[in-house]
C-alpha cells in the first residue's frame, strides 16, 4: 500500500502533527489519552514499522512503568489514601492515576514525534519555513538530519574503535576507546553542522528575492483534506471552550467521560487522528480495484 498521505502537500502534513501533538499534550482526559495513544501506536507502526515497535518495547514501555511508580513517591497529593509509605508519606490513588496519564501522554507524544520524523522531511520544513524563518528552517531540517545521521556515524566509528583495541580489554582501554568514540563524533557533528551552514550561505539561501524549485503543488485533493481537517479541528475547540472535556485529578478525581458532548469530542477527535490512515486505506481500496479492472 502506497503512502499517500506523505505525498501530500507539506502544509497539509504540519497541520495535521500540530494538531496531534498539541491535543495529546494540553488534553489531560483520560479517554482522549487513551484514543490519542492507540492512533498514535497505529499511525507510528504503519510508517515506521519495525521501528516503531522496537522503539516501543525498549524505550517507551519501560519508562511508562518508571513514571507510573516513581511519581506516587513524590506526589503525595489526593483525598484517597491506598497507604502509607515505610517514610510515613501517604501513597494515594490520584497521585497513582495522574503517573498513569502522564506516562500514557509522553508516550503518545514519543509515538507522534515518530511518524512527524517520518513524514515531514527536511526538505518539507525547507519549503514551508524557507522564505518565512529561513535560520529556523535550516535549524529544524539539520535537526532532524542529526539523529539518523549520528546513529550511523556512530556505529563506523565504534567499529573501527573496537578493531583498533581488539587485543586489549582493561579498564583503562576500554576508556580510552569511549572517550576516542566521543571526541570523533563531536568533531564530526561540528564539522558536518559548519558545511551545511557553508553550502547553504554560498547558494543565497536566505537572501531576499532568491527564488527555489519545488515540487510541490496544492491540489484539490490537499484541498478537500485540509477543509475537513480545518472543520474537525474547529468543532474540537468549540467544545472545548465550552468546558464540556474539563478534568481533574486533585485533589480528588472529578469529570465526565460519558455525556454526550464527551461523545461526540472523542469521535470527532479519532476521526481526525486517523486522518492519515483513512486516506492511505482509501486509495489502498482504490488501487486494487483499478487493478481488478485492469
Amino acid at each position: 500500500m502506497t503512502d499517500t498521505f506523505s505525498k501530500m502537500h507539506p502544509f497539509v502534513n504540519l497541520l495535521f502533527f500540530i494538531g496531534c501533538i498539541g491535543f495529546s499534550m494540553f488534553i489531560m482526559q483520560p479517554v482522549c489519552l487513551v484514543i490519542s495513544l492507540l492512533c498514535a501506536a497505529f499511525s507510528a507502526a504503519y510508517f515506521c514499522g519495525k521501528k516503531a515497535a522496537l522503539f516501543g518495547v525498549k524505550f517507551l514501555l519501560p519508562t511508562m512503568l518508571f513514571i507510573i511508580l516513581i511519581n506516587p513517591l513524590f506526589n503525595h497529593r489526593g483525598a484517597t489514601i491506598i497507604c502509607y509509605l515505610p517514610w510515613g508519606n501517604p501513597f494515594t490513588l490520584e497521585s497513582l492515576v495522574y503517573g498513569c496519564v502522564t506516562a500514557a501522554m509522553l508516550c503518545a507524544v514519543a509515538l507522534w514525534f515518530l511518524s512527524f520524523n517520518r513524514v515531514m522531511t527536511s526538505d518539507k520544513l525547507v519549503y514551508l519555513f524557507g522564505r518565512i524563518a529561513p535560520s529556523l528552517s535550516l535549524v529544524l531540517a539539520m535537526a532532524l538530519r542529526f539523529v539518523p545521521r549520528f546513529t550511523q556515524q556512530f556505529r563506523e566509528v565504534r567499529i573501527a574503535q573496537k578493531q583498533l583495541y581488539s587485543g586489549k580489554k582493561s579498564l583503562s582501554a576500554k576508556l580510552r576507546s569511549a572517550f576516542g568514540v566521543f571526541s570523533v563524533m563531536i568533531s564530526r557533528s561540528m564539522e558536518n553542522a559548519i558545511d551545511t551552514s557553508d553550502a547553504m550561505k554560498s547558494r543565497g539561501y536566505g537572501l531576499k528575492g532568491r527564488t527555489a524549485y519545488s515540487l510541490y503543488r496544492f491540489r484539490q485533493n490537499d484541498g478537500v483534506v485540509l477543509g475537513a481537517m480545518v472543520s474537525e479541528l474547529a468543532c474540537l475547540f468549540v467544545i472545548l471552550f465550552c468546558g464540556k472535556i474539563s478534568y481533574r485529578y486533585f485533589p480528588s478525581i472529578r469529570g465526565e467521560i460519558t455525556d454526550v458532548f464527551s461523545i461526540v469530542f472523542y469521535a470527532v477527535y479519532a476521526l481526525f487522528l486517523l486522518t492519515p490512515l483513512i486516506i492511505n486505506v482509501r486509495e489502498g481500496i482504490r488501487w486494487k480495484r483499478s487493478r481488478s479492472i485492469i
